[in-house]
């Protein structure tokens, strides 16, 4: 990348952070990109605008049924991890939040750049697979899985970003989420997305947000990072300064 090219940042995050907001909101301030691009449809925005209020309170009728039948109070099933998931998955991520909160304040635009399939595949099936009587009867009934085994931490994150690992772990890493949903077509499709913005003459600084994962070089060269190798993007982890999971690096 010469001088005369704007500069390219992917922030990785960790989707169920539930420090999330503050921390990417930080590193937005401390990297002021002029544009921003997020792991997000508009369809998928659309449609938790419009539709998610109502599939929220469709959720807390079955809860109630549930409560009634069960014995188990209602504030016990709206806590169940299973149940929170799905209203995370309802609601705007935090992603959104902070990125949309940073463009209200600053100089900069914002472009949605997930694939519309994507978000119409897994939006479907929170309302035909998700969020009915018995799917829910038999979530709110497992045992709850410790939250560590349950979030890709950042600490996993840094491992594999930091090359220290060999290429094969990275490689079955990746193996294991390929496919429409994960690495490959999904990348593909954005990385042609920011192609087209960083060719804008007005674009300086070009931060895009999305899973870490996406992040990791791969040597099939299907994940964003390696197919935006061009553009020597660097890449962080949205920790706070100073302490030790902070990753910054280059291509």
């Amino acid at each position: 990348m010469t001088d005369s090219q704007p500069q390219l940042t992917l922030i990785g995050t960790v989707h169920r952070d539930p420090q999330g907001l503050q921390r990417l909101s930080a590193l937005l301030e401390r990297l002021q990109p002029n544009l921003l691009t997020l792991e997000m449809s508009s369809y998928a925005l659309q449609y938790r605008q419009a539709r998610g209020p109502s599939q929220l309170l469709r959720l807390e009728r079955i809860l109630e049924q549930l409560a009634t039948e069960t014995g188990h109070s209602l504030q016990e099933l709206r806590c169940c991890q299973a149940v929170v998931d799905i209203q995370n998955l309802l609601a705007l991520p935090y992603e959104y939040r902070a990125a949309r909160h940073y463009v209200d304040q600053h100089d900069c635009r914002l472009a949605l750049i997930d694939m519309t399939e994507v978000s119409t595949l897994k939006l479907k099936r929170v309302e035909s697979g998700l969020i009915t009587y018995r799917n829910l009867k038999i979530l709110t009934a497992l045992p709850e899985v410790d939250a560590a085994q349950r979030q890709e931490s950042y600490t996993t994150a840094q491992a594999l970003l930091l090359n220290t690992p060999e290429a094969a772990v990275r490689s079955a890493y990746l193996q294991q989420r390929r496919g429409l949903e994960g690495i490959g077509p999904r990348d593909q499709h954005m990385a042609e997305q920011i192609r087209r913005l960083m060719q804008d003459n007005t674009c300086r600084h070009l931060v895009h947000v999305g899973g870490w994962v996406h992040l990791l070089e791969d040597p099939l060269g299907e994940t964003l990072f390696s197919q935006l190798a061009e553009w020597s993007p660097a890449r962080r982890l949205p920790i706070e300064p100073g302490s030790k999971p902070e990753f910054c690096a280059g291509a």
